[in-house]
This record gives structure tokens, C-alpha cells and sequence, in this order.
């Protein structure tokens, strides 16, 4: 009797030591489902091919998502719709007006003109400054709030960088997770530039986990605010090195951001958005798509005439690719669930001159992060290999040129 109750006792003991071990493992291994099906989240997952190891640094990723969490502030002083603004003398009123229809076109936020800052207690005011600045989110219950316009930011994408930062956004590089993606050089940049830099671990706005994005609207080049030439950011993935920096538009995810956090109960049916998409606020029935997407649905590969097949099956052997001339594809490499894809770009020129930061519109984009909602590592100007080695069994190549002398030649094939 004494014999069986011990083994009874060790019996259950045994069960409660592997039934605990199984829940921690599941609970480890199936975060990316859960954000996959969320669609919503900002995951820590696509971090370097340069100086880390792809699947060690993703299970730490979902491990550790959320010890990362950001502390959101109070929604105390959120903007409410629509958001009234002035436009100070000598500013230029269409610019402005312009840039505000830009972010109105995307998302469901409006904003309306007022002459007179006495017709409504609150709202934005954009003044002509020395200096590009304004506050993040809304400061104030009632009270005019400013927006510092200074010559180097009379731009459309200037001008839009600071009307996302008084919505709530802040800039990319200041994200709690960013020293898993950038390292910041305080001592190339003055004194007085640090708190462009500072990491921030609190903002008005919920980010909503989506992804970190070397090519947002909201990130800084690498040599910004430089005091004597050296970098004031450098990137864990240098693949990226030609993406960041851009100022030619928002990014999918830059949009989704302001949708989700100002527009997710305009629509009151929901409905279902394949491919990352997501419900558009501004047409109900219908999803916003990445920009490899389209359909009502995101159903659909996005396709352009003159390109051929899209869709690639990856093998063993090399296959070639050459682009030429002045054209926009979009392919879609795919292979093996367990394995993963090996780009080796031979050599690229979609643009007429160097530059620091590649065009949108003149470049190679490869898309070998796990989230192909994000930019990826672009490619303008290329004379010597670059070796690329996605994190899943999925790529996404994107060709754009407006120049009939451009030209990309690449391989690819199953990494080992």
C-alpha cells in the first residue's frame, strides 16, 4: 500500500511538471499566430541578417514582446474630429492645405480651416519659425497649439513629419524597441539635437506593435543632425542603409498607425482583410492593402502589364533575373516552408547619380522580413554582390524605374 502510494504521488507529480513544461512551450511558440490573426500588433521579429541570427533573435522577439510594452499616456487630451487649424502669414496656405488632404485621403481624420483662432477653443496653428519643431500629441484641453515651420521642413513630406508628430506619432528611431534595429552616436550630433534621439517610453498615440520600419516617414537618415560628418544612427541590418532616410511619402504602416489609433470604429461592419490589409475607413467596404496587394480583400497579387510570370517557385538551382528599362513588377518568390530564400544581387542602377537614400521610384526593393507590410531593403545603385538571406520562405521583389537605362541583374535559390 505504502509502494503505491508513492507511486501515485510521483505519478501526479510527473504529469504536473510535463503538463507545465507543454503550456510554457506552447505559449512561447504560438505568439506569431496570435499576431498574425490580430493583424494589429508590432512584433520585434525581423532583426538583422547582418549581426544576429534569424531565429534565435525571432524566438526572442515573441519571448520578450511583451516585456517591451510602451506606456501609453491618457487619452485626456486626444484630438477630437475634426481638427480645426490657422495658417500664419507668410506660410505657404496651399502647401499646407495639400499636405493636410494627404493625410485625410488615408485615414478618416479631416481637419477644417478657421481665419479667426477665436471661432474655436482649440486646434492647430502653423507659424513661420527658425526651427522645425512641434510637440507630440495634443498638450492642451483647450488652447491653440503650434507648429513650427523653418525652412528646412517646407516641404510636402517636412510639412507632414510634424502634422503626424501632433497627431501622437512619434519618430521611429525614438520606439523603446529601436536598439534592436539602430544604434544612436550621441557623440556626433550637438547638445542641443539629443532629444530628436531620445527613446521614448511613453507616447500619446498606441503604435499598436506594428512592425519596426527602417523606410517610415517618421525614421531619420543616418547622417541627420551630424555635427561633424559621422553617422548619428547606424542600422543592425545594413541592407537597409539606402532605405532609410526617404522622404517621399508615408509609409502602409506610417497610415495604419493614424487608423487604427483615430479611425477603428468608423466602420461599423467588419470585415475581413487578407494579407496584412486592413478595413478602410474611408470605404467601409473595402480593405486598405499593402502595396503588393490589391482586391477588395487584399485577395489578389498586384499586377502591372510587361512583366510576365509573378510568381516563382525558388529551387535548388539558380534562377536569373534581369530587368531593364522603365517599368513597375512586383514578383513573389516562394519555396519550401522550411526553408528559406538566398537573393544574391549581382548589380543594380535605377538612378542617373548617387544618392545616400534610394527613390521609391527608381529601385530594387526586397521584401525578405517575415512582415512584408514594412519597406524593404532598397537598391539603386549596385556594382558589387549583395547577399541577402530572407527570414522566411517568403520574398517579395519589387522593380521601379522611370529611366529606359535602368537595368537589375539578381539570382536566387534555396538558402541551406
Amino acid at each position: 500500500m505504502i509502494y503505491f502510494k508513492k507511486f501515485f504521488l510521483y505519478s501526479i507529480i510527473y504529469i504536473l511538471c510535463v503538463s507545465s513544461y507543454k503550456i510554457s512551450s506552447n505559449n512561447f511558440t504560438s505568439n506569431e499566430k496570435i499576431i498574425e490573426k490580430r493583424n494589429a500588433k508590432r512584433s520585434i521579429e525581423e532583426i538583422s541578417n547582418f549581426k544576429y541570427d534569424n531565429e534565435v533573435m525571432d524566438d526572442l522577439s515573441s519571448h520578450d514582446r511583451q516585456k517591451r510594452n510602451i506606456k501609453i499616456k491618457p487619452r485626456k487630451h486626444n484630438w477630437t474630429l475634426p481638427i480645426h487649424f490657422g495658417i500664419n502669414f507668410p506660410l505657404d496656405r496651399y502647401l499646407i492645405k495639400r499636405v493636410l488632404k494627404i493625410v485625410e485621403a488615408s485615414t478618416c481624420i479631416r481637419f477644417n480651416c478657421v481665419y479667426k483662432l477665436s471661432t474655436s477653443p482649440f486646434g492647430i496653428q502653423f507659424i513661420s519659425s527658425n526651427d522645425c519643431y512641434c510637440p507630440i500629441g495634443r498638450m492642451f484641453e483647450k488652447g491653440w497649439q503650434n507648429i513650427h515651420i523653418g525652412k528646412e521642413c517646407k516641404t510636402t513630406t517636412g510639412i507632414l513629419r510634424l502634422i503626424l508628430r501632433a497627431l501622437g506619432v512619434i519618430y521611429e528611431h525614438n520606439r523603446i524597441d529601436r536598439n534592436f534595429y539602430v544604434k544612436v552616436h550621441p557623440e556626433n550630433m550637438h547638445l542641443t539635437d539629443l532629444t530628436n534621439f531620445k527613446k521614448s517610453r511613453t507616447t500619446p498615440i498606441n503604435n499598436f506593435y506594428l512592425p519596426y520600419e527602417y523606410g517610415s516617414l517618421m525614421h531619420f537618415g543616418m547622417y541627420d543632425y551630424s555635427k561633424n560628418g559621422g553617422k548619428t544612427i547606424s542600422l543592425k541590418d545594413r541592407l537597409y542603409e539606402s532605405t532609410v532616410g526617404q522622404q517621399e511619402e508615408l509609409t502602409f504602416n506610417d497610415i495604419k498607425t493614424l487608423n487604427l489609433h483615430y479611425c477603428s470604429n468608423i466602420c461599423k461592419n467588419k470585415i475581413i482583410c487578407k494579407n496584412h490589409g486592413y478595413q478602410d475607413p474611408n470605404h467601409c467596404d473595402r480593405c486598405k492593402c499593402p502595396n503588393s496587394f490589391e482586391g477588395f480583400q487584399c485577395e489578389r497579387y498586384k499586377t502591372f502589364r510587361g512583366c510576365g510570370t509573378i510568381v516563382w517557385t525558388v529551387r535548388k538551382q539558380p534562377t536569373f533575373f534581369k530587368f531593364y528599362g522603365k517599368k513597375n513588377c512586383i514578383y513573389h518568390l516562394k519555396t519550401n516552408r522550411l526553408k528559406k530564400i538566398k537573393i544574391v544581387i549581382l548589380k543594380v542602377k535605377t538612378q542617373s547619380s548617387y544618392s545616400l537614400t534610394c527613390s521609391g521610384y527608381n529601385t530594387l526593393e526586397v521584401k525578405y522580413w517575415k512582415d512584408k507590410t514594412v519597406v524593404g531593403a532598397r537598391f539603386c545603385q549596385q556594382r558589387f554582390p549583395k547577399y541577402i538571406i530572407s527570414h522566411n520562405n517568403y520574398v517579395i521583389l519589387q522593380y521601379n524605374s522611370c529611366y529606359e537605362s535602368s537595368y537589375v541583374h539578381l539570382y536566387f535559390k534555396e538558402a541551406f
